[in-house]
């Protein structure tokens, strides 16, 4: 049985193809990822796959009641912004320019996604919020300031049906 992480990792990979640019993947608390980007930040090898990046947070509730998994999820889309744009600056730049493409190429992902049942009708049910708080006054984690300003596409009550596939591979 595939992960939902991993369906999500394999999400985000066919979103880069359609975006056409790599978007990094990463998931759990707000404090892990913020810790792992401020890590990645001090990596000249990582610090340049850092943004854009879809996070997906934890943890998250599977109903494994019925035949196939189901699950509400919360996820965000980040790049990184300059602290000094105006709202019509990070609109253009930020959200027109990367975010918005990058929402829709996720979306189309997620609706071909071999491993989710796809009974949406072309309309994937969640809440969608543009975020341009945090590129303007940032973000705290563990109640020290987060060293990047973001902007943030976040995508709430994300609810999908896994397919329940079963893997048999080799045994001992």
């Amino acid at each position: 049985m595939k992960s939902i992480n991993n369906i999500f990792r394999d999400i985000v990979s066919s979103t880069s193809g359609i975006y056409g640019k790599n978007i990094s993947y990463m998931f759990g608390d707000w404090d892990y990822i913020a810790g792992i980007l401020t890590e990645w930040a001090e990596s000249p090898k990582m610090s340049k796959l850092r943004f854009p990046i879809i996070c997906l947070y934890s943890p998250y509730t599977e109903d494994r009641t019925g035949r196939d998994r189901t699950t509400t999820l919360e996820l965000a889309i980040m790049v990184d912004t300059l602290k000094d744009y105006t709202n019509e600056e990070r609109e253009k730049v930020s959200f027109e320019g990367a975010l918005r493409p990058i929402y829709d190429a996720f979306i189309k992902s997620i609706d071909k996604s071999p491993d989710l049942v796809h009974e949406y009708n072309n309309s994937i049910p969640h809440y969608y919020e543009e975020n341009y708080r945090y590129g303007r006054k940032g973000v705290e984690a563990n109640g020290k300031p987060f060293r990047d300003f973001i902007d943030v596409i976040e995508i709430k009550d994300l609810r999908i049906t896994i397919k329940n596939i079963k893997c048999y591979g080799d045994r001992i």
